[in-house]
């Protein structure tokens, strides 16, 4: 009895499907501040998180703006350049990269090179708030 449930479990180990990869998170980036160096902090209250994808054509620019509340970057395509015009530092990004936008500083951006960029942006806002605001001439 005991060799004939042994040489059942044995074969129904043979048939079983093959086992699965286990999945895998790699961290990508870890951020404490903002890239002008200010510290992360959430609004207090409710918040609205809001993904959005925005497409910057070759040598197309994203005007001078600035963001009230944290603005989460994720470049998926192209390289971009981003002027901190408060501090006149810029960094250059390309796809893979990350980076979280200064609260309260006015920037730029502009596509290099003769592809598009590609972006994901996560914000994180008080409900119905303004993620963005242009400066105006």
């Amino acid at each position: 009895m005991i060799r004939a449930l042994a040489l059942v479990a044995g074969l129904a180990a043979a048939t079983a499907a093959p086992a699965q990869p286990a999945p895998v998170t790699t961290v990508l980036k870890r951020a404490q501040a903002t890239s002008a160096g200010q510290p992360i902090v959430m609004p207090q209250g409710p918040l609205q998180v809001t993904v959005s994808e925005t497409t910057i054509p070759p040598h197309g620019t994203l005007p001078v703006h600035k963001h009230p509340y944290p603005r989460y970057v994720y470049v998926l395509a192209g390289r971009l350049r981003v002027t901190n015009l408060d501090t006149g530092e810029a960094a250059e990004l390309k796809a893979g990269d990350m980076s979280i936008d200064p609260i309260g500083q006015w920037h730029r951006a502009e596509a290099l090179g003769d592809d598009k960029v590609m972006l994901i942006t996560i914000d994180q806002a008080p409900p119905g708030a303004a993620t963005t605001a242009p400066r105006q001439p």
